[in-house]
């Protein structure tokens, strides 16, 4: 049996392992803690008290070397679940983050609102510390120019043409676009998707879009009614005829343009660059 690689998704890692590390305490700015005013353990109770135009919080932090060990632990211990599931060895593993602004995303190019609705406070406070940590010690690599989820495709395929099955770890449903094993390092879950499974998580994002990253979809149409248009055993042909015609029903004659600028954000690449092959 061929040797496994395993793919750290090292942006879950880090978040996870910084947040760990930090507790957030919210109150109200207009009577805050240090006047007598209450403090609230998560943001959900702090809502139900507080508008949230006068809601702040602090945070309480442990030290980094806590942060470093919580990521040490997440992938020891996934490392060490793949050896036992597969009882095969694993021969390598790599930790892949995103990049920073010195070479930007290129769907940031393709949609300047491409994950701007995102809060840029909302990280954790040892970030910094815990991605030199994942690049000096577990094989980090910081990717440049697009997402981390890229280098995935990428480094799966590689994986698979030098004979090594890769593992993905993470939690990131985005990646299960990419057929193959994947391990849920939160759900300790090993699950093989296969390549029309895969396929259709394509096709049901460009109905459903991403608001996670702030791509917007066909109107109306959720992940529910995406798996009623799009049931399983789909053919890719079908999708895209279904697909299209929800595009061609929303934008008319600009279909295509729309069309096309969520297969370049919302398709993973397989190998660096990569073009999405489903484009019209």
């Amino acid at each position: 049996m061929p040797d496994t690689i395993a793919l750290f998704d090292g942006d879950i890692i880090a978040y996870r392992a910084g947040f760990a590390a930090e507790k957030r305490v919210y109150f109200d700015t207009r009577n805050p803690p240090k006047a007598g005013g209450s403090s609230f353990g998560t943001k959900k109770e702090a809502l139900l008290a507080v508008d949230k135009e006068h809601l702040d919080y602090q945070r309480n932090l442990e030290p980094l070397e806590h942060a470093l060990q919580n990521a040490k632990s997440l992938i020891d211990g996934s490392l060490e679940y793949l050896r036992e599931a597969r009882s095969v060895p694993v021969s390598d593993y790599v930790t892949f983050l995103s990049g920073n602004d010195q070479k930007p995303n290129f769907r940031i190019k393709v949609d300047p609102e491409y994950k701007a609705n995102r809060d840029p406070k909302h990280k954790p406070s040892h970030l910094p510390g815990l991605i030199d940590y994942l690049v000096e010690h577990h094989a980090g690599y910081r990717t440049q120019g697009c997402e981390a989820d890229d280098f995935f495709g990428h480094a799966q395929t590689d994986a698979i043409q030098q004979g090594l099955v890769p593992v993905i770890v993470s939690i990131d449903k985005d990646l299960t676009q990419l057929a193959g094993w994947h391990y849920n390092l939160v759900k300790q879950e090993l699950i093989e998707i296969s390549k029309e499974e895969a396929t259709l998580v394509f096709w049901r994002q460009m109905l459903e879009g991403d608001s996670v990253d702030n791509i917007k979809g066909v109107v109306g149409i959720g992940k529910v009614k995406s798996r009623q248009y799009i049931p399983n055993k789909t053919t890719d042909e079908e999708a895209k005829k279904i697909v299209t015609k929800y595009y061609q029903r929303d934008h008319g004659d600009v279909w295509e343009k729309e069309y096309n600028k969520n297969c370049d954000l919302l398709w993973i690449w397989r190998k660096i660059p990569d073009e999405c092959p489903h484009k019209v």
